[in-house]
């Protein structure tokens, strides 16, 4: 694809909402929201249970790897359901970006009923009011243009929250730290003003946004929140089929659809410097075997040393790919006509 496609004044005509803008401001966001702090009462917690839907559990996700893999405790994160768990020892975060997710306004009263420990994060809305009714701690963040572009806002919340309620100390805020000076440090590289030859998120759009093509995304057991991600962002941003797995259990299974496979697929691995040993072997013989059949792989680093900080740039990269596959493809990526019938559909007359 010709890469003046992707030049700032061709994105410009193809986006009027200038979206793009929101996702160069990310660092500012994330360092605006891990500046919080609460009360949230002196309690021994060794369970995080995070509640949320959609753009909004994305957070949670990515917490679930920065704990795995710097040895936190357990991040349990559930979608629109929740089922019979000990909160004895819990700290729960309860998350709508918008503030009206009926799912997860459902559980938090379920949450109260049982007297958990809870904070809620929303930008207001129907969330915001219960918790102020219930007298649970409440952090209001701003709404990006759609949940799924405030993701900063929400991840450094729940940390703040986090941080709040001592179960993030002194070493592990040195890696939120971190990871927003490895924010800013990207952003510039992730720009529109970027030309595609230096700019990572543009290569990649242009290897996923052809049609026909599917994106396999491949992460390891401490970046499969991003591999998640990746994936439904191209299905909201890019309007696009794309599948995701992520190891060890894709070594198991999924490494067999590459014998013989059926399409144009285009394999992309999200790598980590704390995937565990077995997986990392696996995850470099995997890209060997696929490069022997000719077939071309993608892999992407998160950047700085700290678990959090290659977690969120990681993510970084990747989202503002999905933009610009949105772009490339000539649709408009804040669109999401589907859902919203869907929603209408559940709503009813």
């Amino acid at each position: 694809m010709p890469q003046d496609q992707l030049s700032p004044q061709a994105i410009a005509r193809a986006d009027p909402k200038n979206i793009y803008r929101v996702f160069e401001a990310w660092p500012r966001f994330a360092e605006q929201e891990s500046s919080l702090s609460m009360e949230v009462g002196h309690r021994q917690f060794d369970r995080v249970i995070y509640v949320a839907n959609g753009g909004s559990a994305s957070a949670g996700d990515i917490i679930a790897d920065w704990f795995l893999a710097s040895g936190g405790v357990e991040v349990s994160v559930f979608k629109g359901y929740l089922p019979k768990v000990n909160l004895a020892r819990a700290f729960v975060l309860v998350c709508s970006t918008s503030g009206s997710t009926e799912e997860t306004i459902q559980l938090m009263r379920r949450l109260a009923v049982k007297k958990a420990i809870m904070v809620a994060i929303s930008s207001g809305g129907k969330l915001q009011q219960m918790a102020m009714e219930l007298k649970v701690p409440h952090i209001t963040i701003p709404i990006e243009m759609a949940p799924r572009y405030s993701l900063p806002h929400v991840l450094f919340a729940a940390i703040a929250a986090l941080r709040s309620a001592g179960l993030v100390g002194e070493k592990r805020w040195s890696e939120v730290k971190e990871a927003i000076d490895c924010m800013k440090k990207v952003a510039p590289a992730l720009a529109t003003t970027s030309p595609t030859s230096q700019n990572p998120a543009k290569q990649c759009a242009q290897l996923v946004a052809p049609s026909g093509i599917l994106p396999k995304i491949y992460g390891s057991s401490v970046t499969k929140s991003v591999a998640e991600r990746f994936k439904t962002c191209l299905n909201e941003n890019a309007k696009m089929n794309a599948a995701w797995d992520s190891g060890p259990e894709l070594f198991h299974n999924e490494v067999e659809t590459w014998e013989t496979p059926e399409r144009k697929m285009v394999p992309i691995f999200l790598r980590h410097t704390a995937e565990p040993k077995y997986e990392r072997v696996r995850m470099d013989s995997f890209v060997d075997i696929l490069g022997m059949k000719g077939i071309r792989c993608l892999e992407i680093w998160g950047k700085g040393k700290g678990n959090l900080a290659q977690l969120v740039t990681l993510d970084y990269q990747t989202d503002f790919a999905t933009y610009y596959a949105a772009i490339l493809r000539g649709v408009d990526p804040s669109s999401i006509k589907l859902i919203d019938r869907l929603k209408s559909a559940v709503a009813g007359p």
